[in-house]
């Protein structure tokens, strides 16, 4: 798999995960590469440096290893060839999760397709301390180099785990003792007003269709969130931003956990 952009390659490395090269293309830029060839040295990683006369070659190379032509200007003039991204089974993610502190919150996407969005999400999810993200095997993007770049390190940081069926996973968080809440602007309830002292299933739906019927029937209640412009709903990446830091303002509120469990 290949990881492209700064950012990416210098979380991945700082987090200890494995990077088996990094192709650099020196472009005068100061400060960066010094910093990532200090990483990789104190990781043990091989470096493979192009010169400014050599961008075709590294562009080539790029393309061998499977580099979409399209990324390479996102790339800023460097990638990592990395093992395939592994995903965590759901159960050890939800254990996880329920291990980590009271109010776990797990992210359920349903058919979110576009890696941006889903890099973003990642992003917002490390932000706000997420316990771990649940994608679908059909109908949405999987973890990409793009996704992985857009998330600017929070990959490292919030397992993803992927399921053939998404109201299945999100019944299995239920066993798990999660509340699952799908975010719908159709919902009369808003996200600033519920009780969310619980750990959280928090399901988030594309931005052409929001969340499926047999989505939203598999979760215990729908929220939305509160609008107060003329536009009634977000982007997949922006409702995640907004609904993640009203949880957690909500929960500070609500004081420390108590029994909850189902």
């Amino acid at each position: 798999m290949i990881l492209i952009g700064f950012h990416a390659v210098e979380s991945m490395l700082s987090a200890g995960k494995k990077v088996h090269m990094i192709h650099l293309l020196q472009r005068g830029e100061a400060g960066r590469p010094g910093a990532l060839l200090r990483l990789t040295q104190k990781h043990r990683v091989p470096v493979k440096e192009y010169s400014s006369k050599d961008k075709l070659k590294f562009e080539q190379e790029f393309r061998r290893l499977g580099g979409q032509p399209a990324d390479l200007e996102g790339a800023q003039g460097v990638f990592a060839q990395v093992p395939d991204f592994e995903y965590t089974p759901l159960v050890d993610l939800l254990n996880g999760a329920r291990e980590s502190c009271p109010y776990p919150i797990v992210l359920f996407l349903d058919e979110v397709t576009d890696p941006q969005n889903v890099g973003a999400i990642l992003r917002s999810s490390a932000f706000f301390g997420v316990t771990g993200v649940v994608l679908p095997e059909h109908r949405s993007s999987p973890i990409t180099p793009v996704a992985i770049k857009i998330s600017s390190g929070g990959l490292a940081h919030v397992p993803v785990a992927k399921v053939t069926n998404l109201a299945r996973g999100i019944e299995e968080a239920k066993e798990a003792g999660f509340w699952a809440v799908g975010l719908s602007e159709h919902a009369e309830e808003s996200l600033d007003t519920a009780r969310l002292d619980v750990p959280l299933a928090l399901v988030i739906g594309s931005e052409e269709k929001g969340i499926r019927d047999l989505t939203a029937k598999t979760c215990d209640y729908t929220l939305s969130l509160p609008a107060q412009g003329s536009l009634k709903s977000l982007n997949a990446a922006m409702a995640a931003a907004v609904a993640l830091a009203l949880v957690r303002e909500r929960q500070r509120l609500l004081g420390p956990a108590r029994n909850n469990g189902r």
